[in-house]
Formats: C-alpha cells, structure tokens, sequence
C-alpha cells in the first residue's frame, strides 16, 4: 500500500476512468465531483479522515463515477485491488463500514425511486398540466434519475 501526499487541487482520479485502487483517508479532505471542471459540475460530497473513498468501481472493475480532487493538503492509503484481501483481514472493520456504506446507498435509492413514482403518479397527464408545472416536474425526475445513476455507477 502507498502513502500519497496531495496538494489542494489535486485530482485523484476522474470520472469515467477504470478503477485500480481505492483510498483511505490519513489526513485532509476530498471532494467527489460529478461533471468535474464543466458547467454542469456538482458537489457530491465531501470526506475526511477515516474515510474510504474509490471502492465500487474496484469492487465491480467499472468506470468511476466521479471525480476525486484534493481539497487541501491530503494525505491518502492507497489499497491497490491486489492487496485489498490484505487490508480487509488487517483492518476488518474497513470491510464492514464499506458494506454500510452500499447498504445506505440502496437505501437511499430506493427511497428516491419511490419518489420518482410518486412523481410520475401525480404527473400521469402531462397533457393537461400547466407547462410551469411540468417542467417542475421533469426536473425533479431528472434529479431523482442523476441521483439514481450517481449512486449506481
């Protein structure tokens, strides 16, 4: 596992990239962006020390999500997929506190979903809806749909 110290600013890798480590936080903070450094970018959240950050796209080798950036000075645990059954035997509680983390995440998906449902449900006749309504509507939909993809990919 290698120690890497990161400047503010800082990418730790970016959105569509193929995932080949995750990162533990030492120290520091980072930011996970959506849409990183484009018109449409978005804060999605932000974490600290202790924290685990890059584990889904190793855990099913898919393309990242987001983008990772340094918010200050960083220092970051990078867990390479080879040595990822060694962490999780020394730190167990990694593996726990990540499985959380997924649980969360399906949680909250569904709770989204739900509400996208309900959405579709009142808006059923888009025809006679005022179009100010409407595209309230279809924002929200859009919304709760990036919210889905985000939590998914």
């Amino acid at each position: 596992m290698n120690t890497l110290t990161l400047h503010s600013g800082e990418i730790i890798f970016r959105q569509k990239d193929f995932a080949e480590s995750m990162f533990d936080i030492v120290s520091g903070k980072v930011g996970i962006f959506s849409n990183y450094g484009t018109d449409t970018e978005t804060k999605i959240t932000e974490l600290g020390e202790g924290q685990t950050f890059g584990e889904m796209g190793m855990i099913e080798y898919f393309p990242r999500s987001a983008t990772a950036v340094a918010l200050e000075e960083t220092v970051l645990t990078e867990i390479k997929e080879e040595e990822l059954k060694t962490y999780f035997r020394d730190k167990p509680e990694k593996l726990l506190r990540i499985m959380k983390l997924l649980s969360q995440r399906i949680r909250e998906t569904n709770e989204k979903y739900i509400a996208v449902c309900r959405s579709v449900s009142e808006h059923e006749s888009l025809d006679t809806m005022d179009p100010d309504a409407m595209d309230v509507a279809w924002i929200e939909m859009e919304r709760y749909a990036m919210d889905y993809w985000l939590h998914w990919h």
